[in-house]
């Protein structure tokens, strides 16, 4: 509980910025509608997968850039002496990157039948952002220990589509969530791409958290000034 509450503090701190990006897809789905488009269900898939995206990418640099800035307005210290620990806080900065997701595909379920998605797109992208949302919070959390905001939101990106790399007989679950994201939904074995990935996603996310909290524990808190 404690870890929600800074968590929530530190969104609603950042309350403005946070609105606008959650509302980013109700103003993509006003230009089409406002507009008179009228798009193709290839170009609707196309501009659902790209939010998407923008999504992995909002929980990135803003999970890289929580520390750095507690760091600097020396909060950090406040809290971590009111009987939080280290594990609770960094929970809480993980918290912080990865709620606003929770909105954003909330907004992407809701525009995305306005605009003409199909069920497959919307269930496949958005369990795949979801999950992904995951390892991208614990990956940015673990990066921003190390570097500076939009360094870190930029390596946890990059971190996060290493599995595009590896050879066909190599993939794993996580492989095709990036595909989904990249191409679109899967044809074929959609059910166990889920199951076998979700399984992936939180083992790897609590790994690389847990990674996060042993290396936080043992360094200095490396405050910033102005």
């Amino acid at each position: 509980m404690k870890s929600l509450r800074i968590a929530l503090r530190l969104l609603w701190a950042n309350r403005w910025l946070w609105m606008l990006l959650v509302l980013w897809p109700w103003g993509m789905a006003a230009i089409f509608l406002l507009g008179g488009l009228h798009p193709a269900p290839e170009d609707v898939a196309v501009v659902f997968t790209q939010q998407s995206i923008y999504g992995l990418a909002l929980v990135a640099f803003a999970g890289g850039a929580l520390l750095g800035n507690e760091q600097r307005s020396r909060r950090i210290v406040l809290v971590l002496s009111r009987a939080v620990s280290r594990r609770q806080y960094l929970a809480a900065l993980w918290l912080a990157a990865s709620l606003p997701l929770l909105l954003y595909a909330f907004d992407l379920a809701l525009t995305g039948p306005v605009l003409g998605a199909s069920t497959s797109v919307l269930a496949q992208t958005l369990g795949a952002l979801l999950l992904l949302g995951l390892m991208m919070a614990s990956l940015a959390v673990l990066a921003s220990l190390a570097l500076p905001g939009v360094v870190a939101g930029v390596v946890s990106l990059g971190m996060l589509s290493l599995p595009l790399l590896l050879p066909p007989g190599w993939q794993i679950a996580l492989t095709r969530f990036l595909q989904i994201m990249l191409s679109g939904p899967v044809r074929e074995h959609a059910r166990l791409v889920f199951v076998a990935g979700s399984l992936e996603a939180l083992v790897l996310s609590a790994a690389i958290f847990e990674a996060a909290v042993r290396i936080f524990e043992q360094r200095d808190l490396r405050l910033k000034s102005e």
